[in-house]
């Protein structure tokens, strides 16, 4: 005990003549003798930063001769072997963390950083900005860009590498625009400058089906899944809209569905069909929620086996939100009225809903006549009959009123 206490004592002396090489501080404690096969060293600890290190000073000269003569002699021989200690391949935790310690020790002392953990940094500007109010949709598809441009392989904290991934991935000028739009946010919440690229997404025209392959496909399909299928068709809600309905937001009575929005939409109150009840009331009630998440998972599986069932390859273009685009162009194409529509989707800007006039001009282009069934009744009996064969009502002229319904 009384070795170790004079072992821990202070050196003047070598408080002159050494300095931490992490600090450069003088103020230096014993800190035990090193003992190696040829030679001891002693230890120094830091008494202001408490690292550790070896007196340089220490003669050496007998193991700088036996490494020497290794490169002269077979390392067969027990003289080659410096020390005979077995070294295991598997580290324990412990062992791999001391590694790592080391590691940046040495890196610290030769003034270079250590490489920074960018999906901790992501994880890291998620929390953010969850705590600065943004929706949990958008949280999650901000992770969703980042972590597919890192698994991309390109380096997110260099911004050159980044510009220079973007300029040559083959992939859409509105998937760019996209990935841009988010790194904006995770430079600016990093405090990184740049220099964004400018990309304008390239306006599109979507896939409008006929109602026929929309009822066959929601018919092919299972009950689930029709059942939000055919909501999508009826509403022109958001997928995500939908998904979240509870069982609290459906009036059977009245037969409407209420929308809670989503990406600054506006609520709604939107009216359903008796078939869209039916196929609801024949939903087990096993959550508050109507729909659950893995519905999602299984949409791919289930188009691909319509469209086999179906022979037709133009269901593979049907996504969720195609049913919105659809019912959207319908809409227009049926009261003309742009405000309605843009009423019906939940816009607060109609530029949004102006992309529908460009659709309907272009699949309606060849005039009316063969897109409907038009039937005249002129006794209230008659009337009720189309009605409930779900015929719209036109207008009324001379005496009788005229219904049509779309082939």
């Amino acid at each position: 005990m009384a070795e170790r206490q004079n072992n821990r004592n202070p050196e003047p002396k070598a408080k002159s003549r050494l300095k931490c090489p992490q600090c450069s501080s003088q103020k230096l404690w014993k800190d035990g003798i090193r003992y190696n096969l040829n030679f001891q060293a002693q230890r120094w600890l830091c008494r202001d930063c408490g690292y550790r290190f070896t007196d340089p000073n220490c003669n050496r000269s007998e193991t700088l001769q036996r490494l020497s003569r290794i490169h002269t002699q077979s390392l067969k021989s027990d003289s080659a072997i410096i020390s005979k200690r077995q070294v295991c391949d598997c580290l324990t935790e412990a062992s791999k963390n001391l590694t790592e310690v080391t590691r940046q020790e040495e890196a610290s002392r030769e003034g270079t950083k250590q490489p920074i953990d960018v999906k901790g940094k992501i994880v890291e500007f998620m929390w953010k900005m969850q705590k600065n109010g943004r929706r949990l949709s958008t949280v999650k598809n901000y992770s969703r860009v980042l972590n597919a441009l890192l698994n991309s392989g390109v380096n997110l904290l260099d911004v050159e590498e980044v510009k220079a991934y973007l300029a040559s991935a083959e992939i859409k000028l509105s998937s760019k625009k996209q990935y841009t739009d988010t790194l904006k946010v995770f430079y600016k919440t990093l405090g990184i400058q740049w220099q964004p690229p400018e990309y304008k997404g390239e306006p599109e025209i979507p896939f409008i089906p006929t109602e026929k392959e929309l009822d066959q496909f929601v018919a092919a399909v299972g009950k689930k899944l029709g059942t939000l299928l055919q909501l999508l068709k009826e509403t022109g809600a958001r997928p995500g809209e939908i998904q979240r309905l509870t069982w609290a937001d459906i009036d059977f009575e009245r037969r409407t569905v209420r929308i809670k929005p989503l990406k600054g939409s506006l609520p709604r109150i939107l009216p359903i069909s008796l078939k869209a009840i039916e196929m609801l009331k024949n939903l087990p009630k096993k959550s508050e929620r109507i729909f659950a998440r893995v519905i999602y998972g299984t949409f791919d599986k289930q188009r691909r086996n319509a469209a086999k069932k179906l022979a037709n390859p133009r269901i593979l273009q049907i996504h969720f939100h195609t049913f919105r685009h659809w019912k959207a162009t319908m809409e227009y194409h049926k009261t003309k009225d742009i405000l309605y529509v843009k009423q019906l989707l939940g816009h607060r800007n109609i530029q949004n809903t102006l992309i529908y006039i460009t659709i309907e001009k272009a699949l309606f282009q060849h005039g009316l006549e063969e897109e409907f069934h038009v039937r005249v009744a002129q006794e209230p009996e008659e009337i009720k009959v189309f009605l409930e064969a779900g015929f719209d009502y036109v207008l009324q002229k001379d005496g009788l009123a005229f219904f049509r319904k779309r082939k």
